[in-house]
């Protein structure tokens, strides 16, 4: 069975614009998806702001997303998130993200900005890109 990571929108933004820092592991996690050994899964909000950014660029985004749409799933928001333990976090949406993926039953989230998530769930690992393909697909 495959891990289940959900994807921050500094990832996705990696992978899109190219930048460096975590890209190379960005990449492999991309390929695992490919070759099905991970399941990729984002938020509407997620999409929403990478598009916004991709657009700044003048990058098309929405043919980025036709393309990734094979391996990335989609959490929907639901309205008991907003119920959950926000108030851990400094910015109410990666609060809401990360809930997002934990009531999924994701196993991990992925995402640059490690020190966003101080307040983590036991059953979801928040990680960085390089710390997820290293402890888990260091092959």
């Amino acid at each position: 069975m495959a891990n289940k990571l959900f994807l921050d929108t500094n990832i996705l933004l990696d992978l899109t614009l190219r930048r460096v820092g975590e890209l190379e592991s960005v990449d492999r996690i991309f390929e695992l998806a490919e070759e099905k050994k991970l399941d990729l899964f984002v938020s509407e909000s997620v999409i929403t702001t990478t598009l916004y950014f991709l657009q700044k660029e003048k990058i098309d985004g929405l043919a980025i997303f036709r393309e990734l749409s094979d391996i990335i799933n989609i959490v929907p928001l639901k309205k008991d998130i907003l119920f959950s333990q926000l108030e851990y976090y400094k910015e109410a949406e990666d609060g809401i993200l990360y809930f997002m993926a934990a009531k999924a039953n994701l196993d991990f989230f992925i995402t640059r900005n490690i020190k966003h998530f101080k307040f983590q769930l036991p059953s979801l690992a928040a990680l960085t890109p390089t710390q997820f393909i290293t402890n888990y697909y260091n092959k």
